[in-house]
């Protein structure tokens, strides 16, 4: 599935995590999805510490530092946050794609599997 964004309508942030949400492709730069899936593992590192010993880690503020990545820490806190629907929805809005929850949509992997020809594997 090849995206097209509005990108003028949104931060480079919020276009990456749009893709980074859709599924990458072959031809996406390898970085952004890394920093993403980092960006997830400090979050629910941070949820799990606070659950256990009722206080916070800050693996997401060292992401933000200065210097590090704090426009995609910012667009990942947004998104978890309790407005993170409204968000969503807006940033699908402003980059001119559809809520892809409203249809069936393969996921990726299965999309990958189909072009290489890869035959799924039945329990």
């Amino acid at each position: 599935m090849i995206l097209k964004l509005r990108a003028g309508a949104m931060t480079s942030a919020e276009a990456s995590f749009l893709s980074w949400q859709f599924g990458f492709e072959d031809d996406d730069d390898r970085f952004l999805p890394a920093l993403w899936r980092a960006i997830d593992q400090a979050w629910l590192s941070d949820l799990q510490r606070m659950v256990a010993i009722d206080q916070g880690l800050g693996h997401l503020s060292r992401l933000a530092a200065p210097g590090a990545f704090p426009d995609e820490v910012g667009v990942f806190l947004r998104f978890k946050s309790d407005d993170g629907e409204r968000y969503w929805l807006d940033m699908l809005k402003r980059a001119g794609i559809a809520d892809r929850r409203q249809r069936c949509v393969m996921p990726s992997v299965e999309r990958r599997r189909a072009r290489s020809g890869a035959t799924r594997i039945r329990s």
